[in-house]
């Protein structure tokens, strides 16, 4: 039975007991902030387990992608450890049923779909779970002799929702593990846990840390286990497990889901080991899964994690001499994968894009890194220093897995301590490189924000700071940063930039440039005082430019409609990786494997201007993070949140986690127009963007141009294409029939001139000098030369530029490029060559000559 087959016969045998077969949701989780990558089968579901939302049924089955990387180390060196693996499971989330159906259920789909022998099977509970043993020892061939009680068949964080689990086991033979006749599992490594079943049925009441004594006392906090009001079902079973099980192999590497790739690993390798043959595979698997749902290699989060993972597979290519290039694999991958994931053939040509040209950048250092290496090996046979892995890290792109394990293999210790001391020094020194120097003044001020409901405030200037000190007043002609009790100045964040505008006090004023956050909650106010003076303690009229923020407004507004309409026609998996919004324009990029066409950008274009015209009223509310991810709200994984966020919705069309300002209808946008897309990298795109009065110009000027141009073509804008294509069709003409007249004028110029003369060397010869332009018009002179010849050398020059045509029945005698050395510096192949003559016409003829005679 093949990997595809099991995946298809558990998810066709829950669909036929009323589960809703859900796809698998994207690596990058939706909505939780704990980790980077999905993990469990059951993450993506834990919306209608917190009650946060409605499930779409109340049982439910997938096939979910998951990845791991806590044992990277692992991989490769057992037989069950992997990073990318796929989690099947059905659920139950709303208490649809529990144990007496999860049970049976399991125990059908083991013993009847995949007719596993029931002698073979082995169970686990937890050993207060008399009501799961009662369930089990009723299933048809299980007896209690097969079921074991284990303490850590429990599952629970500590506080909140847990219970017991229970495992399925299969029992792989005696001689797999201690050869005991009574070995039970989890004793050794005879049997392997391929099922789990986890009965969430008890809330947890504490302790946690930071438990106040009274709530103990209360008796809410004291560790005591309540029964839920609806326990609920979450079970996962590793396709990769139950593959290699019901294959009859010893270990995942030889299913079918793994083997194809550790078979063209070790046909592309001089030297393959087991080893490194695993870590290839098993690393190009899951870079393939994980770019194609939208990351890309980078130094941080989850662009780390694919960066270390394509690197250290490479490092494993090179150790075993792979000769195929490390994206091939990419193909095989895809093959293997794209009948159940078919936006993996879709993405194929990225995926093979990202992987090649990471693996190449990663070469490039490679060689000066291991140089390094080397170095440091000798100089420190015991080990390696903190701050030199750090230096490999930092300037030569070495993980510090690839220096820990290529010291290793040298029996050298890695100062990792040492490692991270130096990264966070780097850190600190980031931090300190803050511009302005704000992250070396201490005790900025904050301000209250007031810019959401008014654009003037009343307050009082509460410091001010002059190159970068402190000062008590401030002069006219200062450059100055102003610090607020309360301002309606926005300050960049978020891509939208800051605010300009004055304030104002009755002694000066001040014209405020730009406006910046230098820590959370302090907003400084970048300017010059232009008339008079400010001092601290003064009361003051702060006024943003109105104009302009209507115009900031409008554009950030535009960009939560373009998001909206770029996922609806592009694909859920286009999600924003960054903006910048101004009064002018705004641009959003996202990732993307190709251009978007015209088509598409028309259709986008269309979809935000319908929502404009819709009039979608702005409302915003204020919740937990966890709560405005889990309702849908859009969000930027790279950006940092607080526990309470800022939810901005238009309508009910789209709704974003976002602290901008904005309009307060959509209507308001006015008009839209999207003026171009362009690459900015590797898998990103950049659109470019104009609205409210910003577009109203372009579209004016636009219209100002077509018009001038009509008029100057004499026809009408609408008939402008048509005059443009019909003049291009007789310039076409016009160059054809000149061409065709210069090739007879060159003709009868050969034919007819009398000074030509064709020398007798050791072949025919011909040396001319003549009137062109261009080298093309001079090679055309050649050509008609040539015909007369027939066979020999032909020269012609005009000014400084020379070609030189060797007729091919000679080229094995005779190399044109080899002759232009003699006139002067050129190149070509054997029959034509071209250049700039050194020197004069004459001298560089005689050499020629005297070649040829």
């Amino acid at each position: 039975m093949t990997g595809n087959e099991i995946r298809t016969r558990f998810l066709e045998h829950f669909a036929s007991r009323e589960h809703l077969v859900l796809p698998s949701a994207p690596l990058v989780p939706r909505g939780d902030p704990s980790t980077l990558f999905i993990s469990a089968g059951m993450q993506p579901l834990k919306p209608y387990y917190l009650g946060l939302s409605q499930p779409p049924a109340p049982r439910i089955a997938t096939c979910q992608k998951c990845l791991r990387t806590g044992d990277i180390d692992e991989v490769g060196k057992t037989d069950r450890h992997n990073t990318f693996f796929e989690m099947l499971g059905n659920f139950a989330p709303t208490g649809e049923y529990f144990k007496e159906t999860a049970i049976p259920l399991a125990w059908d789909l083991v013993t009847e779909v995949f007719h596993m022998p029931v002698n073979r099977l082995r169970v686990t509970i937890h050993p207060t779970d008399d009501e799961a043993h009662d369930i089990w020892i009723q299933q048809p061939g299980m007896t209690a002799e097969h079921v074991t009680r284990l303490e850590d068949n429990w599952w629970g964080l500590g506080a909140g929702p847990c219970g017991p689990d229970s495992e399925i086991w299969w029992d792989r033979g005696r001689e797999f593990g201690c050869g005991r006749e009574d070995c039970v599992p989890d004793h050794c490594d005879r049997f392997t846990e391929f099922w789990n079943l986890v009965f969430p049925q008890y809330d947890q009441r504490g302790p946690i840390e930071g438990t106040s004594g009274e709530a103990v006392r209360r008796g809410v906090a004291d560790g005591s286990l309540v029964p839920l009001k609806r326990p609920a079902i979450d079970t996962g079973m590793g396709l990769e497990r139950i593959s290699y099980i019901l294959q009859g192999k010893s270990n995942i590497f030889e299913a079918d889901i793994l083997e194809p790739l550790v078979t063209f690993v070790r046909k592309s390798s001089a030297q393959p080991t087991t080893l490194s043959e695993r870590i290839v595979a098993d690393h190009l698997r899951a870079a393939t899964f994980v770019i194609g749902d939208g990351v890309t290699p980078s130094n941080e989060g989850r662009g780390y994690v694919l960066r270390r993972l394509i690197r250290r597979a490479a490092i494993h290519g090179r150790k075993i001499g792979l000769t195929a290039r490390l994206s091939d694999g990419v193909g095989v991958a895809v093959s293997m994968f794209n009948g159940h994931y078919p936006e993996l053939e879709q993405r194929k040509k990225l995926i093979t894009e990202v992987v090649q040209a990471e693996a190449e950048r990663f070469n490039k250092t490679l060689e000066q890194g291991m140089e390094q290496f080397e170095k440091i090996a000798a100089q420190h046979p015991k080990t390696i220093p903190g701050a030199d892995a750090f230096r490999l890290h930092d300037t030569f792109g070495f993980p510090l897995e690839l220096t820990q394990e290529l010291a290793a293999e040298r029996g050298i210790e890695t100062d990792d301590e040492g490692f991270r001391a130096a990264m966070e020094q780097q850190r600190a020194r980031s931090r300190r490189g803050t511009p302005q120097g704000w992250a070396l003044a201490k005790d900025l001020p904050k301000s209250e924000f007031t810019g959401y409901s008014e654009l003037t405030t009343q307050t009082p200037i509460v410091a001010l700071r002059k190159d970068g000190e402190s000062v008590e007043r401030a002069a006219e002609g200062d450059d100055v940063e102003v610090f607020l009790a309360r301002t309606p100045f926005y300050a960049e964040s978020g891509g939208q930039i800051g605010d300009t505008g004055t304030i104002t006090t009755e002694s000066g004023r001040v014209r405020v440039d730009d406006t910046q956050k230098p820590a959370d909650g302090v907003i400084a106010h970048l300017g010059a005082v232009i008339t008079g003076e400010l001092r601290v303690g003064q009361a003051a009229s702060a006024e943003v430019d109105a104009g302009r923020r209507r115009q900031i407004a409008r554009h950030h507004s535009a960009t939560h409609l373009l998001h909206k309409a770029l996922r609806e026609t592009l694909g859920e998996n286009v999600v924003q990786k960054g903006s910048w919004v101004g009064p002018d324009h705004t641009t959003f990029d996202v990732p993307f494997d190709r251009p978007i066409s015209k088509d598409e950008l028309s259709r986008i274009n269309r979809r935000v201007m319908e929502k404009v015209r819709a009039a979608l009223p702005f409302h915003e509310s204020q919740k937990s993070y966890k709560d405005a991810v889990a309702q849908g709200a859009m969000h930027l994984f790279d950006e940092k949140y607080g526990d309470v966020v800022r939810v901005v919705c238009f309508g009910d069309w789209t709704c974003e986690l976002c602290g901008g300002t904005h309009v307060t209808n959509t209507a308001d946008i006015g008009t839209a127009v999207i003026i171009s897309e362009s690459s900015i990298g590797s898998g990103l795109r950049r659109i470019d963007m104009v609205v409210g009065e910003a577009a109203d110009d372009l579209v004016q000027r636009d219209r100002d141009l077509l018009t001038e141009l009509a008029r100057s073509f004499n026809t009408t804008p609408d008939q402008l294409r048509t005059r443009v294509d019909g003049l291009r069709a007789q310039l076409k003409n016009a160059e054809q029939r000149l061409k065709a007249m210069s090739e007879e004028l060159r003709g009868a110029r050969v034919k007819g001139a009398d000074g030509m003369q064709v020398k007798q060397g050791k072949v025919p010869f011909v040396i001319e000098t003549v009137k062109a332009t261009s080298p093309s018009e001079l090679a055309a002179y050649a050509d008609r030369y040539m015909d007369v010849v027939k066979s020999g050398v032909v020269t012609v020059v005009a000014a400084d530029m020379f070609v030189i045509k060797v007729s091919k029945d000679l080229t094995s005698e005779y190399d044109a490029a080899r002759l232009a050395g003699l006139l002067g510096t050129g190149g070509g192949q054997k029959h034509l060559a071209r250049g700039k003559l050194n020197g004069s016409a004459t001298e560089a003829f005689k050499r020629l000559e005297e070649a040829l005679r």
